[in-house]
């Protein structure tokens, strides 16, 4: 059997993946772009989760346990992710990307405190990105290096998300340092998932390790058409396609070419 990656592995990947969501907020609240920019990114996102879907996480899950844990894990996935996102939504943060309200939904007249929108923002996040670190963790079991094209897909999806809320976090009053902490903490939470989906799978049965997989496969595909292409298409109208299919094609290719 293939000597897998180490918990430091998964630290370090899972770290490199995620922290283009800190670093985009961060330029996001200092730059402020228009929304037409940041849906680009979302545009071009699509086609690279769809990519990682596709050539990586279904895949990976197919092969390590068969067509039944991994349609399992992607059902449960994308159930839990549409379950929760409308649980979000019933809190008043419908639109976590819209850069306009700074990732909280539209906002109230008497507008929620900071503690509570902080924490909105932070779980409609980690809803994003814990299942695509454990995605990096449960990879890592059976190979020593993860694969280019997941890390590229993760971190460039992260970009806009990062871009629109950093901007409508400023907007909404945050300061500079208080936006980075609340994407410092997000980041946190992705790194910890990774590294115990990594130390936790190592013993688990191989179907297990499957429907894991597929899972965050799921929430990936939920989220892409949940939020992702509909915030895109709202600003580039029929380009999102074209966008999208670039993504795709450099995902693709980034597959081709690293394995």
């Amino acid at each position: 059997m293939t000597q897998g990656g180490t918990a430091v592995d998964a630290l370090i990947w899972s770290f490199v993946a995620m922290v283009s969501a800190v670093v985009a907020a961060y330029l996001g609240a200092r730059l402020l772009p228009p929304k037409r920019v940041t849906a680009l990114f979302l545009a071009f996102s699509s086609g690279l989760l769809i990519s990682l879907l596709c050539f990586d996480l279904m895949r990976v899950a197919l092969d390590l346990g068969g067509i039944g844990p991994a349609l399992t894990g992607f059902f449960l996935g994308l159930i839990s992710y549409v379950v929760l996102n409308r649980m979000i939504c019933e809190l008043g943060i419908k639109r976590r990307c819209s850069a306009n309200c700074g990732g909280v939904g539209n906002l109230t007249e008497e507008q929620q405190g900071e503690h509570a929108t902080a924490m909105a923002l932070l779980f409609g996040a980690a809803l994003d990105g814990i299942p695509e670190s454990i995605s990096i963790g449960v990879s890592l079991l059976d190979n020593p290096l993860v694969s280019v094209s997941v890390i590229t897909a993760i971190a460039v999806a992260n970009i806009p998300e990062g871009l629109a809320s950093g901007a409508g976090l400023r907007r909404s009053g945050f300061s500079l340092s208080r936006i980075f902490q609340i994407w410092s903490v997000v980041v946190l939470l992705c790194v910890i998932a990774a590294v115990m989906a990594h130390v936790l799978m190592a013993s688990a049965p191989v179907a297990f390790k499957a429907i894991t997989t597929a899972f965050a496969g799921g929430g990936v595909l939920a989220m892409t058409l949940q939020t992702v292409i509909p915030e895109a298409y709202e600003e580039t109208q029929d380009y999102v396609s074209i966008l999208g299919g670039l993504g795709f094609a450099v995902a693709f290719c980034i597959v081709v070419i690293f394995h």
